[in-house]
């Protein structure tokens, strides 16, 4: 690939991944406008908030497959014309229904884009240009968590509620189309020839999508009857069962199945899937649930609150900038200090929840969200590149697809746990601070795990 041609993936990676963050970064700011408008329980607020997550997780795979097999751009134009469309029927839907299916439908693009997105990094990038890459990528984020939360609090201030909350839902709308047409103009075409079809294992997936739904559904709505609760038990056995028969089985047909052997029996790999996935769920569904109570029960106006967390926003954004100085120094130990310190971070924010209210908290949170925006500025692409690493070389579109996987169906189950345990008994500071410790707790696991061997070992990247 010419250096033209590396200039503009790597300017796909970066609109794709800013468009697709500016929507998470601003979704948990249309809740309390949602629930106000058309929402009539708080179960369809919480499946607004946790379906773009599962289908994100669930279209990655096939994704990273396709674009192994035939290229990046194709499936990158199709994933960035999915998001659109997801985008404008979530804006204009008429219901709830609409609404989540919309959500479903953006999340599923964002899945082919992010699939299409860590694969040209791992293509085309290596040792510590993949790094600053994904340092690059790790800081489109960041910007997009500081502008995203500006817009969003502006169209709140300007625009009354049930319109405004369809202006922010549109707000990636112009990144999205921006990045289409850099991809349209100047990503080349490639032509990778393949003899034989390219094994999707969608069984597989429809199998895993089932168990993390029902899964879900006790946390979507905890006050389910305890007959409900041991039938969604047993049939999540039967799921977690038929799952690996049928993945032993589709291995035994000489196909790749959704749980890829070659990266399975990788203990680095496997080990970096276990810290990314307690990591990023433990880190969305903390933020999405401290949005919600600020907004919703503090009643701190919106872009007040965007501009108090402006300083954790460029926190992040300056440590992605030079995460790879820091890995250089410290190594693996870059993870467990990150993720330790946002453990304590998280933890002390479930003190003060029980301690003070008001502005007094609002400022607080700031403050430790200042730290922790230096944290996952830290931590976040030292934990791509150090779980990528321990992937075969040839899998590298299957290995980054896998990774953002886990971490999306976390996000899926861990942001129902949050916005029900806050949302089901009435938002409260008590509320919170569950939310909050079981945050931690689980933080606090993934960064015992990231100590492990099998993670801080040579890769053979």
């Amino acid at each position: 690939m010419s250096d033209r041609s590396r200039a503009a993936a790597l300017w796909c990676c970066i609109g794709a991944g800013f468009a697709t963050l500016v929507d998470s970064a601003v979704i948990a700011y249309t809740a309390p406008a949602v629930s106000a408008d058309i929402a009539r329980t708080a179960s369809e607020v919480q499946w607004f908030l946790a379906a773009y997550s599962l289908t994100f997780g669930l279209g990655l795979v096939p994704a990273g497959r396709l674009g192994d097999a035939y290229g990046r751009r194709g499936p990158l134009l199709a994933g960035l014309g999915l998001f659109l469309i997801g985008a404008l029927l979530s804006a204009f839907t008429p219901g709830m229904a609409l609404l989540v299916t919309g959500r479903l439908v953006q999340g599923l693009g964002a899945g082919v884009i992010s699939a299409q997105v860590l694969g040209l990094i791992q293509d085309h990038y290596v040792g510590s240009e993949r790094l600053r890459a994904l340092g690059l990528y790790t800081a489109s984020g960041a910007a997009a968590a500081m502008v995203g939360p500006l817009l969003a609090g502006g169209a709140l201030l300007v625009l009354e509620e049930r319109i405004a909350w369809r202006v922010i839902l549109l707000l990636p709308a112009p990144f999205i189309t921006a990045t289409l047409w850099i991809a349209w103009r100047y990503l080349p075409r490639e032509h990778r020839t393949r003899t034989a079809r390219v094994p999707l294992d969608m069984p597989g997936i429809v199998l895993l999508g089932a168990l993390v739904v029902t899964a879900t559904l006790p946390a979507i709505d905890p006050g389910l009857p305890p007959g409900a609760v041991a039938a969604a038990a047993v049939a999540i056995a039967l799921l977690g069962g038929g799952l690996v028969w049928w993945e032993r089985r589709y291995h035994r047909t000489g196909r790749m199945p959704l749980f890829a052997p070659a990266l399975m029996r990788s203990r680095g790999f496997v080990a970096g899937n276990v810290v990314a996935l307690l990591w990023f769920g433990s880190l969305l569904a903390s933020g999405t649930a401290a949005t919600i109570y600020l907004l919703q029960e503090l009643r701190i106006p919106a872009l007040m609150l965007a501009l108090v967390l402006i300083p954790s926003s460029l926190a992040r954004l300056i440590a992605a900038r030079y995460n790879s100085r820091v890995f250089a120094r410290f190594g693996a130990g870059t993870v467990s200090l990150g993720i330790a310190a946002e453990a304590i971070g998280l933890g002390a924010l479930a003190v003060c929840a029980a301690l003070i209210d008001g502005w007094a908290f609002a400022l607080v949170f700031a403050g430790l969200q200042l730290v922790l925006g230096v944290s996952s500025g830290l931590t976040e692409p030292a934990i791509r590149a150090l779980t990528l690493n321990h992937a075969p070389g040839d899998m590298a579109g299957v290995a980054a697809s896998f990774l953002q996987l886990t971490q999306r169906l976390s996000a899926t189950f861990m942001v129902a746990l949050a916005t029900g345990l806050l949302i089901a008994g009435g938002v409260s500071a008590d509320s919170l601070r569950q939310v909050l410790v079981v945050c931690a707790a689980l933080m606090a696991v993934s960064m015992l795990v990231s100590c492990l061997p099998a993670f801080r070992a040579p890769s053979r990247g």
